[in-house]
């Protein structure tokens, strides 16, 4: 089964995969971040500079998941990744589906003010200062656009909020509902 975690940047995606990860030992995870970090040395970034607005990043994203879940259906993949665009999202889980139906979209929520606190807390280049006030700012500017997002989800996605729950009990709830929705038991 493929489980997308997704939500606003702070919302928790990093310490749930690390959770989940913790509790099934062995899974696959996939950061299709990662591949947006190399496509900006391989091919020209659009206008807006963000590399989720490249369909070719849209495409191997959805290549890659359907992949790993044709060569190892057995192991729990774990998607951890902020996509906010309605159509971008169903592109890739349009090219995904093309392998499986296994696919869980999970949505951590969490406050504004949840959310701030968490992001300016958190340090992401400790050796580059100015370079972790550029990453800081920028996603604190995309708070609206994930709480927007929010509000549009469908009955497809499984809404956790994340205030006052914490990383393990939220990776117990995404394992719950992986095993419901397959039959099988996911949990420890």
């Amino acid at each position: 089964m493929l489980v997308w975690i997704n939500g606003a940047f702070g919302a928790g995606k990093s310490s749930v995969t690390e959770e989940v990860t913790r509790a099934v030992g062995e899974v696959i995870v996939f950061d299709p971040e990662e591949v947006g970090f190399h496509l900006r040395t391989w091919v020209p970034l659009p206008a807006s500079q963000d590399f989720q607005d490249l369909a070719c990043w849209r495409d191997v994203v959805g290549q890659t998941c359907a992949a790993f879940e044709r060569h190892y259906p057995s192991r729990l993949l774990l998607v951890p990744m902020t996509v906010v665009n309605d159509d971008y999202r169903r592109e890739i889980f349009d090219i995904i589906h093309q392998s499986t139906d296994d696919v869980l979209h999970v949505w951590l929520s969490a406050t504004r003010q949840t959310l701030t606190d968490r992001i300016t807390r958190q340090v992401v280049w400790p050796d580059d200062p100015e370079r972790d006030a550029e990453v800081r700012a920028w996603r604190l500017a995309q708070i609206d656009g994930a709480m927007t997002a929010e509000r549009r989800l469908g009955a497809d996605t499984v809404l956790l909020p994340t205030d006052d729950t914490s990383p393990r009990r939220l990776a117990e709830r995404i394992l719950s509902e992986a095993g419901r929705r397959t039959g099988r038991d996911s949990r420890p």
